[in-house]
């Protein structure tokens, strides 16, 4: 078994496939724009992914660490407000509606 150079095997591949394309263009199987499609695809499927970032803090005292990294604890001296859910709602006044008008038009 041969061992070759990667950077060659590619350049090969590389090569070849364009040749291809070519044929396909020059006998009329494939546009010059779906060859550059074409192109345009491996060349973003070559790359590698971008990073995603973090995200951002998900409130004011939120604070991201990486796996493995330590984290502080957290300062539990800030009273917290709870609000009262089983307060019932204010009854909303609502304006006199006008009056409603049906009329047959049929006749």
């Amino acid at each position: 078994m041969s061992t070759k150079d990667p950077t060659l095997e590619a350049e090969f591949t590389r090569k070849m496939v364009l040749g291809i394309l070519g044929t396909l263009e020059q006998k009329g199987l494939l546009s010059r724009e779906e060859v550059d499609g074409i192109i345009r695809a491996a060349r973003q499927a070559a790359q590698p992914a971008p990073k995603r970032p973090l995200g951002g803090p998900a409130g004011p005292s939120t604070t991201w660490v990486r796996p493995g990294q330590s984290h502080e604890p957290l300062d539990r001296s800030t009273p917290v407000a709870i609000p009262n859910v089983q307060r019932q709602p204010e009854p909303v006044r609502a304006e006199p509606a006008p009056p409603v008008i049906d009329i047959d038009l049929s006749s």
